[in-house]
Formats: structure tokens, sequence, C-alpha cells
């Protein structure tokens, strides 16, 4: 059975990876595609200016709130493609998680189980 006292670090943990990975995943797009595509270039431009926002406990809730609206728009601009990316959807749904509850790092973070 998972010991409620350890959220706070399972919270941690799956914020530092959800940001990591985007992170990753916007710098990979700007070196891959952004020579050839200008768009792609600001978009993950951006994106990886608000990763590095959302891994920063001051300024996590803004750095969530420019992801949510650039995995909006990239979810959009690739459904207007026929590109369906429902790993978009996954992405957006974590930083929302996070965006909510806060850093857990910081004094007002996920510190206790709900319920």
């Amino acid at each position: 059975m998972f010991d409620p006292r350890y959220l706070r670090h399972v919270f941690l943990l799956f914020h530092l990876v959800l940001g990591t990975a985007l992170l990753w995943g916007s710098v990979h797009t700007v070196v891959h595609l952004g020579a050839s595509d200008p768009h792609a270039l600001v978009i993950g431009t951006v994106e990886a200016v608000a990763a590095v926002a959302f891994l920063m406990p001051r300024t996590m809730r803004m750095g969530a709130g420019v992801l949510l609206v650039v995995l909006g728009l990239a979810f959009v601009m690739h459904a207007a493609r026929g590109e369906w990316r429902p790993d978009l959807l996954v992405y957006a749904a974590g930083v929302l998680l996070v965006g909510v509850h806060g850093d857990a790092r910081a004094s007002g973070g996920t510190t206790a189980p709900v319920g």
C-alpha cells in the first residue's frame, strides 16, 4: 500500500520529469525543425522558455499557463493537418495538475493527500 507521506516526493518527481520532458521536446523541435520551419522555431522557443519557467518554483504557474496555451495551439495545428496527437493532451493534463496544486517545493504546495 502506498504511504501518503511520500506524496510530496512523488508529485515533485512527476513535476520535474514532466517539465524536463517538455523542455527536451521543445529543444529537439527547435534543433531539428527550426531552420526549415519558422513556426516550429517560434513555438519551440516559447515552449522551451515556458518549460524552464515551469521548473522554477517562483515562475511555475506562469510557465504552466504559457505551456497550456502552447500545447493547446500545437494540438489544434496538428489536428488541422490531420495528425492526431493525444500525447499533447496528456502533457497538458499534467501541466494543469501541477499548476493547480502548486510546486511541491513551496510551503503552499502539495503536502498531504486529498480526501
